[in-house]
């Protein structure tokens, strides 16, 4: 029994360890902002000893070596770097939690086939190994999973807010003004984060005498959004007209709205035949309460 006990016990903290591994403390919009920018600067070799950053420094060298070496066998990971640049976390971070917790699943799997066992039902050999095998696979999976459903989210709100931006931009090009001030002053119209982004992305290309639709191109390629990455492809062979300039914008605002408005139809589509099989399922059971004691009444005859 205290076997028992100290193996559910075991199992327990295992579980709790593996959820915060895989869904780590959401952080505020501004470190992430920050992380962001970091992430694209040239990588600076920080050593920092101390105890409080010593755990998750392991777990970024895992990660480090683990990317390495998936990238010295060509697997590049893009969508998930993509997802995970999105929600601003760590590509070697990701990484390393990811193996710490397909190991933690592989325990978990063999913990539970001992249980199993210590319970009383005896498995053929090499059975626990595969379902350990499992569970590490099941588990290494979950926190890409979890990047992809966050990223989506967040996709679909940049794309919003980049629709009004694209706007604002034409509007203001209607006014006579340029697009090198258009561009950073239409991003100061709102406070969410897409437009924190955007805007901190335009005016560090203003700073540094980039190209800010080259910028944006390289944002829209780092964080996924297909729409910005060949809007800005776009602009740029254009860019000598400010008329075609403001027009294509004025198109992909537009563009972005439909598919916005397509993509809201869909859901409202798919909530609609979800409520009416519930409707269906709630009829087939009543039904069925109303009709068993007939039945039985008729088979006792």
């Amino acid at each position: 029994m205290i076997g028992l006990t100290l193996i559910g016990c075991a199992i327990g903290a295992g579980v709790f360890f593996l959820i915060v591994q895989i869904r780590p403390p959401r952080p505020d919009p501004l470190v992430m902002l920050a992380r962001f920018d970091r992430a694209q600067t040239a990588a600076v070799v920080q050593t920092d000893p101390s105890p409080a950053k010593s755990a998750a420094g392991a777990e970024t060298r895992l990660g480090r070596w683990v990317s390495m070496e998936l990238a010295r066998r060509g697997i590049a990971y893009t969508s998930l770097r993509q997802d995970l640049a999105l929600n601003g976390q760590s590509f070697d971070a990701t990484m390393g939690r990811k193996v710490v917790v397909g190991v933690g699943g592989f325990l978990i799997g063999l913990i539970i086939t001992v249980f199993l066992g210590v319970a009383g039902l005896h498995l053929p050999i090499g059975v626990p190994v595969v379902v350990a095998l499992m569970f590490a696979a099941g588990f290494f999976f979950i926190p890409d999973f979890d990047a992809r459903t966050a990223a989506g989210r967040r996709r679909k709100e940049f794309k919003r807010a980049l629709g009004a931006y694209l706007d604002w931009v034409s509007l203001q090009m209607s006014g006579k003004a340029a697009a090198e001030q258009a561009l950073p002053e239409a991003a100061k119209i709102g406070s969410g984060w897409p437009l924190a982004l955007i805007r901190h992305t335009v005016t560090n290309a203003t700073r540094s005498g980039q190209d800010v639709w080259i910028a944006l191109t390289d944002l829209g390629d780092r964080i996924g959004v297909v729409q910005l990455r060949e809007l800005g492809t776009l602009v740029q062979l254009v860019a000598h007209d400010g008329a075609q300039v403001r027009d294509t914008l004025a198109a992909r605002a537009s563009s972005l709205r439909t598919e916005e408005l397509a993509d809201a139809e869909g859901t409202a589509g798919k909530r609609d035949q979800s409520m009416l099989m519930a409707q269906i399922l709630l009829g087939v059971g009543f039904a069925v309460f109303l009709g068993y004691p007939a039945v039985v009444s008729f088979m006792r005859i």
